[in-house]
């Protein structure tokens, strides 16, 4: 009988340990490194550099359940971080920072995200008037700061 009320705590124990803020990541696999957070909803927040690869050309992934682009559909999110936009064009979820003001844009984005002292950031997709928050909890450990960003060694200089 003593048996079932420990199995309880301990069960319960464990459920609360799985509720804790999500944190930014850092994973390497065939020669692509990639910083992702999720929140609560499911969606996703990734931003890769293929160093390994011959094409270097860096970008990310945003992923939303609730919404479903088509292929080649281009989506336009908006990246809040600080207060400050950063917007992109999305082709269906991902965006490739192709060409010099890409580049840059994108650069900036991910030092914004580095520097920010929030606790998270949001990305709104106008056209189907919905936004996501993600938290930054670990972001400047995950993406560097400054020089020394997961993007530099796809990064061409310009």
């Amino acid at each position: 009988m003593r048996l079932l009320p420990t199995a309880l705590a301990l069960t319960m124990s464990c459920t609360a340990a799985l509720a804790v803020d999500f944190r930014w990541t850092l994973g390497y696999g065939q020669g692509t490194l990639e910083a992702n957070i999720e929140n609560g909803a499911g969606s996703t927040f990734s931003i890769y550099c293929p160093a390994g690869s011959e094409n270097k050309t860096p970008g990310m992934f945003i992923t939303v359940a609730r919404i479903k682009p088509q292929v080649k559909e281009t989506v336009t999110a908006q990246i809040i971080v600080d207060g400050k936009n950063h917007p992109f064009l999305l082709d269906g979820s991902q965006f490739k920072a192709e060409g010099r003001q890409n580049q840059w844009d994108f650069r900036e984005l991910v030092n914004a995200l580095a520097a920010s002292k929030q606790k998270s950031f949001v990305v709104e997709f106008p056209k189907y008037q919905t936004q996501e928050t993600f938290s930054l909890l670990d972001v400047r450990k995950t993406l560097g700061t400054a020089k020394k960003t997961i993007i530099r060694q796809c990064d061409d200089g310009t």
